[in-house]
């Protein structure tokens, strides 16, 4: 996958003009833009996300004075299921909500065959097992607060809205030192079950 993150001022870019040769998905980190394509037209506010079908047309406008977003472009084969089904925005209000294996929240913003989307809430002084995903990058986004990213060669520190990619079989760790809980966005490619491996000493444990 790929991913770029735009910040742009609504009195410098009044719209902007998307075309990409595979399904991407848009994703407001602050402000607020209005979307158009010959599919849908619909507001996207902070941490809402839109498809965008490969090869269409997409004009995107700032409604606030500041747009902060972030562009996942996916790789893959394409759909077998009508493009219609992944359309509709979808927020932490809209999305189903459940457990992880850690047992924090997490709400899935996309059910695309090729990409994971959620976002996941970590409880306050949240400290989760080193592991590593077997076949999928993993790319964080912090949301609301400052977390840290720990992998045995360095720590890593993300403040709001701020992201790290971490590749396929490198270990790491999410940790939330605040006394409070913090939101973050994971964004999984490719998209695999049981792909979680906990490090627990010389043993490694799928989940």
């Amino acid at each position: 996958m790929n991913i770029y993150q735009e910040h742009f001022f609504q009195n410098e870019v009044q719209q902007r003009f998307y075309r990409f040769t595979t399904d991407c998905y848009l994703f407001v980190l602050d402000g607020q833009a209005f979307l158009q394509n010959q599919n849908q037209e619909c507001t996207i506010k902070p941490n809402q996300g839109v498809w965008l079908e490969a090869e269409s047309n997409n004009k995107l406008v700032p409604l606030s004075n500041q747009l902060n977003c972030l562009l996942v472009k996916v790789r893959g084969a394409p759909l077998d299921t009508p493009f219609n089904e992944y359309m509709r925005v979808q927020s932490t209000g809209t999305a189903n909500k459940s457990l992880t294996a850690s047992n924090n929240n997490q709400w899935v913003l996309s059910e695309h065959p090729n990409v994971k989307i959620e976002v996941e809430l970590l409880p306050e002084q949240h400290n989760e097992p080193l592991h590593y995903h077997r076949f999928a990058q993993q790319f964080i986004v912090s949301l609301t607060d400052t977390i840290t990213i720990t992998q045995p060669e360095r720590e890593t520190t993300l403040s709001p809205k701020e992201g790290l990619l971490i590749l396929a079989k490198s270990k790491h760790k999410i940790v939330n030192n605040n006394a409070h809980s913090a939101q973050i966005l994971n964004v999984y490619s490719p998209r695999a079950k049981h792909d979680k491996v906990l490090v627990l000493g010389k043993k490694h444990t799928p989940t």
